[in-house]
């Protein structure tokens, strides 16, 4: 573990480092770049979205307000029940997105392919199990909600908060 923490802390600090550089490319919040690479090629309600990222129903709002306006995001009434709106990706948006990713996944690609078919299956296996703890995390500290919301949308536990500073 006195490996692995300070290696998780940097590589987690690197991840929002090459993110907010993505999103600043394109002239969005990184929180907006983060949830279009979420969101991908799939469709979600608005609702899925906030249980899904742990930012309040208002945020994800205007996050898609947002994205809507810059033509990332389309708005799609369900035919059987016009009061459901899914949120989905625009394709041709996505593309320019992951031409900024390429370099980084060749890079990743002619890593990985360093490793045996088992080492890989192990890499994998600790990436699926720590994206899930990473999502269980933040339900918790997006439920807990013990006290005032910040403006960035993300909730915040009021005594951790005060307390940390």
């Amino acid at each position: 573990m006195q490996r692995y923490v300070p290696l998780i802390r940097e590589f987690a600090a690197r991840d929002e480092f090459l993110h907010d550089a993505v999103a600043r490319r394109l002239g969005l919040h990184s929180t907006d770049e983060k949830v279009l690479r979420l969101l991908g090629e799939d469709a979600m309600t608005a609702g899925e979205l906030a249980d899904h990222t742990g930012l309040t129903g208002a945020a994800v709002t205007a996050l898609v307000d947002r994205l809507e306006a810059l033509g990332y995001v389309t708005r799609e009434r369900d035919a059987a029940d016009r009061r459901k709106v899914t949120i989905r990706a625009v394709r041709m948006r996505l593309r320019q997105i992951n031409a900024l990713y390429r370099d980084l996944h060749n890079a990743i690609d002619a890593l990985l392919s360093r490793y045996s078919s088992t080492e890989f299956s192990i890499i994998v296996d600790y990436l699926t199990r720590t994206t899930k703890i990473f999502a269980e995390e933040t339900r918790k500290l997006a439920s807990a909600d013990a006290g005032p919301k910040r403006r960035d949308g993300v909730r915040r536990i009021a005594a951790g908060a005060r307390a940390a500073g």
